[in-house]
């Protein structure tokens, strides 16, 4: 998605919550899957995190506009509500044609 949007202003990072034993699981994911953005690591307890993002655990998506308001945030906590990519890349085509 970030090849693709990138030249219209989508900016891609991660974030890993591994725990420090599995600091290079992420960046080592990332290289095979050829992706070219940042990948940052969390460096807090696990609840701190599920807390405040208000997760029950990874993957989440989250994507934002142009002014860095939470436009959406796509994850597991409802398993009768599953996502796709598709689904992100929707919003995210969406915030793009409007200008946000």
């Amino acid at each position: 998605m970030r090849q693709r949007y990138a030249g219209q202003g989508l900016v891609c990072l991660s974030v890993s919550v591994d725990r420090t034993e599995r600091h290079d699981a992420a960046p080592a994911f990332l290289k095979a899957q050829k992706a070219t953005f940042a990948n940052y690591r969390l460096d807090e307890e696990t609840a701190f995190w599920q807390e405040k993002w208000d997760l029950n655990g990874p993957p989440a998506v989250f994507v934002f506009d142009k002014q860095g308001k939470r436009a959406g945030k796509f994850d597991g906590n409802d398993p009768d509500k599953p996502y796709s990519y598709a689904d992100v890349e929707r919003l995210v085509v969406e915030l793009l044609r409007e200008g946000r």
